[in-house]
């Protein structure tokens, strides 16, 4: 029997699971994020390495690994991280791609198209045979990363305190958000930059809320990500030249459907839209299996998901 070990890292959270070659799910853990933008790479290689030796010690005895896939945000700008897992795979294939990896192949398996995320931060990213990966946009929270949680949230928040201070118009978001925190944003700062990113992206709710009461701010922030992620699919559609699948994936878009039918109603024509119905690890799962040069079993899919849904993740320490 062949073990491995697949990662899905983003900047909430991660997930590492342990499974065999049949798919099924042997252990399962959920860690801290591991985005090396937001955390520096030293870290991402610390909570990593911490990851595959903690799902390791579930090996069956005399068994050893295969190969370990990781879909890592922003892995693809430290190649150094993967060199410090390969240490901790004892021998085994190891490598270490970018988060669009996972949804990538659990929505398209290895066929051309794009990929669209919008979780903590956003992605679109453009995959064709015989080319290097394209990114649109995508640049991280320093940059671009519109459409995303994070700015869905931080806009939340900016107008809350604009109508505070008394430069925005009157909006529901103020009230929701500071029934949520109970305070003021300004009396809140404190808790928001400790939080950083991922606890700015956790608002991002709000503005769903407040948009589908008719608020006009919020459906101006909703309209406003959409519009970036049309001019993505645009963008894409130059790039290629003809309709294609665009797999869907993050927290957001698979929490909101009426975000994903909002970019779809201005996605170009002709492209089909698919949102990622496995949890994101599947996808890693599948490129560790492909890493040696193999194709997953029969039943293989059903398996994992079983599975992997009869281990609720454990909260590690990593």
């Amino acid at each position: 029997m062949k073990y491995y070990i697949s990662i899905d890292a983003g900047g909430n959270k991660s997930v590492g699971v342990l499974f065999d070659q049949t798919g099924a799910v042997i252990a399962c853990e959920e860690g801290r994020g591991a985005n090396s933008f937001d955390i520096g790479p030293a870290e991402t290689s610390a909570r990593l390495c911490a990851a595959v030796d903690s799902l390791k010690t579930h090996l069956p005895e005399g068994a050893r690994l295969s190969a370990v896939f990781g879909s890592i945000s922003a892995a693809y700008y430290y190649p150094e991280v993967e060199v410090q897992v390969k240490r901790h795979a004892d021998g085994a294939k190891c490598k270490l791609d970018g988060v669009v990896s996972s949804v990538m192949a659990s929505v398209l398996g290895r066929d051309d198209g794009v990929c669209l995320i919008s979780g903590v931060g956003s992605y679109c990213c453009v995959r064709q045979k015989g080319e290097h990966r394209f990114f649109i946009g995508s640049t991280g929270y320093m940059l671009d990363t519109e459409g995303s949680g994070y700015v869905l949230g931080r806009e939340a928040l900016n107008a809350a305190q604009r109508e505070r201070d008394g430069r925005g118009p009157k909006t529901k978001l103020t009230e929701m958000i500071e029934k949520e925190i109970g305070e003021t944003v300004q009396e809140h700062l404190p808790v928001i930059y400790t939080g950083g990113r991922a606890y700015i992206a956790s608002f991002a709710h709000n503005v769903f809320s407040a948009r589908s009461m008719g608020d006009p701010v919020a459906t101006g922030i909703f309209n406003r990500a959409v519009d970036h992620f049309s001019e993505a699919l645009n963008a894409a559609y130059k790039h290629i030249g003809h309709p294609f699948k665009v797999a869907i994936g993050g927290g957001v878009f698979l929490h909101f459907p009426e975000y994903v039918e909002a970019v779809r109603a201005k996605a170009p024509a002709g492209c089909e839209l698919i949102v990622l119905d496995t949890p994101a690890v599947y996808g890693s799962a599948l490129e560790a299996v492909w890493l040696t040069g193999e194709e997953p079993e029969a039943g293989f899919r059903s398996r994992f998901i079983e599975t992997f849904n009869r281990h609720p993740s454990k909260r590690a320490a990593w």
